[in-house]
């Protein structure tokens, strides 16, 4: 005969559901992809309530690495930036040779919201470049500009990276003009070294998150208390019926 736990045994089977709901629903892929494989298999990666797809990748002077060279894969290590908001990581070996010719590439693709999904209000960009050495003499920089579009609205937002020999700034957010919020984005990133003899400019990860209202764990909270709720009832159903059982073969 099935046994229905009751009182401080089902808050705990509740409580066990919620943490295995949240944990399937907020668990990243943990596998790193290769640029190159994503954009020939018009693959995507699911990190959270958002979707990346349509990679495109261009290379348009100096050192820009070979799309196989980069990786994409969730912001580590659980697929959030420090706000809890989901993103991903190219990760990548960007470096200028100082030959005069600065290095630029492109990086493009779409994030989308699930179904029923909240959606998006504003978007990060965080990244380490930098300027190794001391130049004696020229002026190396570092820029990572990015162009935000919504699909039958145009460009809503830009947002930058930058560094050069007396400054930098790694971390930005935009928001959204009009404000949207939106189910779906472009992000088209264009990313510009360039080296002097003695200082060189380099980058190895570009992170990208984008937050929402509810915030993402206000989103599965609601969630969580959803499918309890529905346990619950379920739960309740059970024993209603256990008890017909016993009542039938008494």
């Amino acid at each position: 005969m099935l046994r229905i736990p009751s009182g401080g045994r089902r808050t705990s089977l509740l409580a066990g559901l919620a943490v295995v709901l949240a944990f399937g629903y907020a668990a990243p892929a943990t596998r790193a992809e290769f640029l190159s494989d994503l954009i020939a298999s018009g693959g995507s990666i699911t990190v959270g309530d958002k979707v990346f797809s349509n990679f495109g990748y261009t290379a348009n002077s100096g050192d820009a690495p070979a799309a196989s060279g980069i990786t994409v894969n969730p912001i580590p290590p659980g697929g959030t930036d420090a706000f809890g908001n989901f993103g991903i990581r190219f990760g990548l070996a960007g470096r200028d040779a100082p030959d005069g010719t600065p290095t630029d590439f492109l990086l493009t693709y779409t994030v989308s919201t699930l179904s029923g999904a909240p959606l998006i209000t504003d978007i990060h960009l965080t990244s380490n470049l930098s300027i190794a050495g001391t130049p004696a003499t020229g002026d190396p920089f570092g820029n990572i500009v990015e162009t935000v579009s919504a699909p039958g609205v145009g460009v809503v937002a830009q947002i930058d990276n930058s560094v050069t020999k007396s400054s930098s700034t790694l971390s930005a957010m935009a928001g959204f003009t009009p404000a949207g919020p939106y189910s779906s984005l472009m992000i088209t990133k264009d990313v510009q070294l360039f080296s002097v003899p003695g200082g060189i400019a380099t980058v190895s990860f570009i992170d990208q998150s984008f937050s929402q209202v509810p915030e993402p764990s206000a989103w599965l909270l609601t969630t969580l208390e959803v499918s309890c709720a529905g346990a619950l009832l379920f739960s309740r159903r059970l024993r209603s019926l256990a008890k017909s059982a016993r009542g039938a073969t008494a």
